[in-house]
């Protein structure tokens, strides 16, 4: 089939958006010469900026209420796709002139799938079964303004330690017992996270015994990204930092409170997790992550 035109509808969450991915690298391995158009939110419209076979970015913002929406759907409107693949919505395809249409599956018959998956089920029938990784993509100014800011070669660790809301985060003094305790294997600590992290931050770098490089609320996403492939392995807990740090190619250590570690786990073979049996993030203790980050680090010759 000749395809020149597609149109993605992704979804909104920094993770939940990586984690559709494999989606846009499957039909852009399937049809290299079609221009891929990407409806997103603001939030994380920034990820796919760089990528190299992105045509238009369309953003939702949800501010803008349904008059926006129906803008959005008015601009959509104006041309005819070859593929039009929805993940995200139950009406929208239907709205859209598109020559061939695919939407979600329902949770309800995908509870045994991980989220990346159940997007690339929904595809089968136009690219095969295909099960590339998560990836993202930094330009070479976003790659040269982090190289400009921290390029200390070694073994750092990068933690997030914010998420979405309180429920899974984990105490971030927790943290800082975890880092000191690792102080003989690292060279020292790299801080992601947004601008809301940045008090969780200075906690940390106050009772650090290492070196900690802070970056929380600095950088943009895609300077993050090219932050942490500068980093050897990731800790944090269920958020879309672990995402990123899967596509930048790291080992990633997991802490999930509330949450489907079977759904959610970052898509890596190199993905590892604990969970509290309660599922309460404050169930976790400092030493089983210590423990298990350890055989981490040896595991990965560090």
């Amino acid at each position: 089939m000749t395809c020149a035109r597609i149109l993605v509808v992704t979804l909104s969450n920094i993770g939940d958006a990586i984690m559709t991915t494999p989606v846009l690298a499957s039909l852009h391995a399937q049809y290299p010469d079609a221009r891929i158009d990407l409806v997103c939110d603001v939030r994380s419209s920034a990820l796919f900026e760089p990528c190299p076979y992105m045509g238009r970015l369309l953003k939702r913002d949800k501010k803008s209420g349904w008059k926006g929406y129906w803008q959005l759907i008015a601009a959509l409107r104006q041309t005819n796709y070859d593929v039009i693949v929805d993940l995200r919505t139950d009406f929208l395809l239907y709205l859209l002139r598109g020559k061939q249409k695919f939407k979600k599956l329902s949770n309800q018959n995908t509870l045994h799938l991980h989220s990346v998956e159940k997007h690339l089920a929904a595809i089968h029938g136009l690219v095969g079964r295909r099960t590339p990784l998560v990836q993202l993509w930094a330009s070479e100014q976003d790659q040269q303004t982090v190289a400009a800011q921290f390029s200390t070669p070694g073994r750092w660790l990068a933690i997030g330690p914010g998420a979405n809301f309180s429920g899974k985060i984990w105490p971030v003094e927790r943290y800082v017992a975890v880092a000191n305790a690792l102080a003989a294997h690292i060279d020292g600590v790299v801080l992601l996270g947004s601008a809301a992290d940045c008090s969780l931050a200075k906690h940390f770098t106050a009772q650090a015994t290492l070196p900690v490089y802070d970056a929380c609320g600095r950088l943009s996403l895609p300077q993050s990204y090219a932050l942490l492939k500068q980093c050897h392995v990731y800790l944090g807990n269920d958020s879309g930092l672990g995402h990123m740090a899967a596509a930048a190619g790291l080992p990633t250590f997991t802490l999930f409170g509330p949450g489907s570690p079977g759904r959610y786990l970052p898509w890596s073979t190199q993905a590892y997790f604990i969970q509290d049996p309660q599922q309460s993030i404050s169930g976790i203790t400092v030493q089983e992550v210590v423990d298990r980050l350890h055989t981490l680090l040896l595991q990965t010759g560090k």
